[in-house]
C-alpha cells in the first residue's frame, strides 16, 4: 500500500498541486479558492460554472483553480440549499414551504410554469440567505486558507 500511495503522490497528486499553484501567491490561491466555494454553493442550480467564469475574468482569479473547486463543492451546495431556503423564510417572516424531492419533482412534472409559481419564492429566500452567510463565512475562511497556504508553501518537503 505504501508504494501505491508513494506512486500517486509523484504521478498524480504532487504534478497536479504544482499545476493548480503555479505562479500563485498563497493570497491569490485563497482568493480563488474562497470566491469559487462562495459562488459554488449559490442556492440557484446550474449556475455555478458560468459565475465562476465571469468572477475570475473580472477578478483575474485562477480559472483551473477555480473550477476545480466549483465541482467539488457541488455536492454541498444540495446540502446547503434547504438551509438556505430557511434562514430566508425565517429572516423575511415567510412560512415553511414543504421542500421534500418528492414533491419537488412531482409538482416539476405537473407544469414548469405552476413549479415556478409555487416554488420561485423559494429561490429568492435561498438567495436571502446565501447572501447572509456567504460574505462572513468567505471572508474568515480567506484568512484561514491564507495562513494554510504559507505554511504549506514555507514547509520544508520530505527527503525521499
Amino acid at each position: 500500500m505504501g508504494r501505491l500511495r508513494a506512486w500517486l503522490k509523484q504521478k498524480v497528486s504532487d504534478p497536479l498541486l504544482a499545476l493548480l499553484t503555479r505562479g500563485l501567491s498563497p493570497q491569490d490561491l485563497s482568493l480563488a479558492v474562497v470566491v469559487s466555494l462562495g459562488l459554488g454553493i449559490n442556492p440557484i442550480i446550474g449556475s455555478t460554472t458560468v459565475f465562476c467564469l465571469v468572477a475570475g475574468r473580472l477578478f483575474r482569479l485562477n480559472h483551473l483553480v477555480m473550477q476545480t473547486v466549483n465541482h467539488l463543492a457541488y455536492p454541498l451546495q444540495f446540502l446547503l440549499l434547504v438551509p438556505f431556503v430557511r434562514l430566508g423564510e425565517m429572516v423575511t417572516g415567510a412560512e415553511a414551504l414543504p421542500l421534500s424531492p418528492s414533491l419537488l419533482i412531482e409538482e416539476f412534472q405537473k407544469s414548469f410554469w405552476g413549479f415556478v409559481a409555487k416554488f420561485g419564492m423559494a429561490y429568492v429566500h435561498g438567495l436571502l440567505g446565501w447572501v447572509l452567510v456567504v460574505p462572513v463565512t468567505c471572508f474568515g475562511l480567506y484568512f484561514l486558507l491564507t495562513r494554510l497556504f504559507r505554511r504549506l508553501c514555507t514547509a520544508p518537503s520530505p527527503s525521499p
